[in-house]
């Protein structure tokens, strides 16, 4: 248990204060002069020397040699004035005394040896623990982050810290020195990687251990954080690439089936078209089908051009405040047929929105399209309510539905439905760039379907606080289309 408690106090770096030392000894000296005397009785007193070792021990470990020889001398004096005939005055004329003092002065030079070892062990054991400290900071600043240039100024502050010095620089580059600076070179497999400049130069030894136990530990994990980060950059610039390829392949894939079918109408009708002796019925017809065909080969296009423009982060929206009424009758009289009937119903006063309408209207065609694509000749039901601080519109067919497999993939560009949904025509591309332009415009988009139930896209916008002369934004609005 002594042992326990001893070790730690042993092996710290710093002795204790002198004054306490002092008392220490005086203290120790004393509480053994006073021991001699009831055991003189029964013991011969000069076996009872060794009652003064602990002391010198004890003063000697902790405060090193030279208070432990005063402890010894002190004790000596003590022994022989209190406690050797004729006593009461300082006599070494036995040949015995000599050998007790010489006894105690040669266990305080050991003791205090031992002590000042053991201290020292304990500086490099403080000073390792602080290396280790130090790399592992290092490490965990410089390979937890991608931006390791953005780190290096913590990393500076905290080794700059942990070695004592006023300031540090880690650089990639080739750091502003000055006289009171010391400048270390890191260097890697591949040569120069940087350097670590330390602001107020510190003393030689201290400058030594910093090259031969903190700078290589820098450089690999340096070396090792510059690798991370370009391996990092590659694999993303992989990934880009793969996904790039396969998106490629998948416009390919699509475009090639979408287009080919148009262009085949296209060609058809004109070979069929007599053009010796066409006929007023004839070239009808044949106008006709190029007008249809054309038309979804314009469509097509102009999906194509809106994701392009979305992926590359290039659709900037228009920003005017817009009646949302208005771009959903828009929306419906770009897609509303003979065969199909919408019913569109909006609350009354609904507050105006700020976004761009003309983006805005593509994507609610979008919807429509999908919706009747799908509704069975069904009508297709548009409603827009103010609900909880958004304006939420909910486009609803009564079609075959969405499996819950297929929802979670419908937004996504050139995704088509698999199973009985594969047979209506389509490219793919509606739903994706309807969810980019409603989310570019502050909205969100969901879905909602039970197979056999029906559909329910539900487009919600934040209603914001409307300008102070509505009559005029809502003027704005309507010309968004020129």
């Amino acid at each position: 248990m002594t042992s326990a408690v001893l070790t730690p106090l042993l092996l710290k770096s710093q002795r204790p204060s002198r004054m306490v030392g002092v008392l220490v000894a005086l203290a120790s000296v004393g509480a053994a002069t006073a021991l001699v005397y009831p055991l003189k009785q029964i013991t011969p007193v000069l076996s009872l020397g060794v009652l003064y070792v602990p002391a010198v021990l004890i003063v000697s470990m902790f405060w090193g040699r030279a208070f432990g020889i005063g402890t010894s001398v002190l004790s000596a004096a003590a022994f022989n004035f209190f406690h050797l005939p004729p006593g009461g005055h300082f006599s070494l004329a036995d040949e015995r005394e000599w050998v007790a003092l010489v006894v105690f002065v040669i266990v305080a030079v050991a003791t205090g040896m031992v002590g000042e070892l053991a201290r020292a062990r304990g500086r490099e054991a403080e000073r390792r623990r602080q290396e280790a400290d130090l790399s592992a900071e290092m490490a965990q600043l410089l390979l937890g982050t991608a931006d390791v240039e953005g780190a290096l100024e913590d990393a500076a502050e905290r080794l700059a810290a942990a070695i004592g010095v006023p300031a540090a620089v880690i650089s990639l580059g080739a750091p502003e020195a000055d006289e009171q600076s010391l400048v270390f070179e890191l260097g890697g497999r591949d040569g120069r990687i940087g350097a670590l400049l330390l602001r107020g130069a510190p003393s030689q030894v201290e400058s030594e251990r910093i090259a031969e136990r903190v700078v290589p530990s820098l450089e690999s994990i340096l070396s090792a954080a510059l690798n991370r980060a370009q391996l990092q950059a590659e694999v993303v610039e992989t990934a880009a690439l793969r996904r790039s390829d396969e998106l490629k392949t998948a416009v390919l894939r699509s475009v090639s089936h979408d287009l080919r079918t148009p262009l085949t109408a296209i060609l058809m009708a004109t070979t069929a078209l007599d053009a010796e002796r066409p006929t007023r019925e004839n070239v009808a017809d044949v106008r006709e089908q190029v007008i249809d065909a054309a038309t979804r080969l314009w469509q097509l296009i102009e999906k194509l051009l809106d994701l392009s423009v979305l992926q590359a982060g290039r659709a900037e929206p228009r920003l005017v405040w817009y009646s949302i009424e208005e771009v959903l009758e828009e929306a419906i009289e770009q897609v509303r047929d003979e065969s199909l009937l919408f019913k569109l119903s909006a609350e009354r006063d609904m507050p105006l929105l700020r976004g761009d309408p003309g983006q805005l209207e593509r994507a609610f065609v979008n919807v429509l399209e999908n919706a009747a694509r799908y509704c069975d000749g069904k009508p297709v039901s548009v409603r827009a309510r103010t609900v909880r601080g958004r304006i939420r519109v909910l486009v609803v067919d009564q079609g075959p539905g969405i499996p819950r497999a297929e929802q979670e993939h419908i937004f996504l560009p050139f995704y088509r439905a698999r199973g009985a949904f594969s047979a209506h025509p389509g490219s793919g591309l509606g739903l994706a760039i309807t969810k980019g332009f409603v989310e570019l415009n502050g909205g969100r988009i969901s879905v909602e379907s039970l197979p056999g139930q029906g559909t329910t896209f539900a487009v919600e916008f934040p209603v914001i606080e409307q300008p102070a002369t509505p009559v005029a934004a809502t003027a704005v609005a309507r010309g968004w289309g020129g």
